[in-house]
């Protein structure tokens, strides 16, 4: 066991616990819509710009950055949940509704995993700011949730104007740190850096 083997352990075992910070991103995953009752229910939405029927969409339409005209419409004592893949939010989150609102409301609740309790962050609003059907966004605050926020609720509490509930064009987190999966391989070298360690710590022992 020489140095170099040592050395080489050791910049592993960095690179695998290092974070990396990353700019703001948006939400990438669509994980469920649900009813009061927590059963799946079907999410209704709009598309193409121009006012009319509501139709039955895709949760990944409020994905990625918002696109004037679209977004799910989250009725009242439904939620949706969206999450950032392999990254959280630290600082804040953006939660982007219709200009073109009728004073909804939605609570805003964040988890860093799937098996974390929801944790309350705060409330979205969709004021009536303007006649068209551009993204306004609700500032959350994440100053005092230290672990950060990689998936979020939104529950909406009212059903106002033609499109009922909630209309939720995207989320956007700010602050982002990515913590990296390492690779099959890396894991293998890791082992073996390890074992290298222990069998020349084993050596010395031995010769003492």
């Amino acid at each position: 066991m020489n140095l170099k083997t040592n050395a080489a352990a050791i910049v592993v075992l960095v690179g695998i616990f290092s974070t990396a910070h990353a700019v703001d991103a948006y939400v990438d995953q669509f994980i469920s819509y649900k009813n009061a009752s927590q059963s799946n229910a079907n999410l209704l939405g709009f598309q193409n710009g121009t006012p009319g029927t509501l139709i039955n969409v895709s949760g990944a339409l409020a994905t990625g950055a918002p696109t004037y005209g679209e977004w799910v419409a989250v009725q009242s004592g439904y939620e949706a949940i969206y999450s950032f893949t392999g990254q959280k939010a630290t600082t804040g989150l953006n939660i982007y509704s219709v200009a073109n609102g009728a004073n909804e409301s939605a609570e805003i609740y964040g988890r860093l995993n799937s098996t974390d309790s929801w944790s309350f962050l705060g409330m979205a609003y969709e004021p009536l700011t303007s006649s068209g059907y551009s993204a306004q966004a609700s500032f959350i605050n994440l100053s005092s949730f230290s672990n950060g926020i990689a998936q979020v609720k939104v529950r909406s509490l009212s059903d106002g104007g033609w499109s009922l509930g909630y209309d939720l064009m995207g989320i956007q987190g700010q602050g982002m740190v990515a913590a990296p999966v390492p690779e099959p391989e890396t894991y293998a070298l890791m082992g073996l850096g390890l074992t290298a360690l222990l069998v020349n710590r084993r050596r010395k022992t031995n010769v003492e």
